[in-house]
């Protein structure tokens, strides 16, 4: 079973200057794609962010969240189907002897 994750930014919120040039002259732009604790009220499980150096991290320096959406989607089982939370509740607790 493999998963993806659909995500798009607003490319205006881009730091044009994190655009990195490459010796071969292709241009490349570090993000991350972070899992929400709960998807959001429009279903998006996932948030985009732009990437940061190591010195930005141990200084903690702020995050540029990129106005992003992305929801997670698993594919392999008979039908593809969007994913709605990673919590399961498959315990029955009609046969345990706790007292709540």
């Amino acid at each position: 079973m493999s998963k993806v994750i659909n995500c798009s930014i607003d490319v205006k919120a881009i730091n044009k200057d994190k655009i990195e040039i490459h010796a071969n002259g292709s241009h490349y732009y570090r993000f991350s794609v972070m899992e929400r604790r709960e998807p959001d009220k429009f279903g998006n499980t996932h948030y985009v962010v732009e990437g940061q150096s190591k010195e930005e991290r141990e200084a903690k320096a702020p995050k540029n969240f990129l106005n992003s959406s992305g929801k997670e989607y698993i594919f392999g089982n008979d039908n593809n189907q969007e994913t709605q939370s990673k919590v399961s509740n498959d315990y029955n607790n009609e046969d345990d002897d706790l007292p709540f």
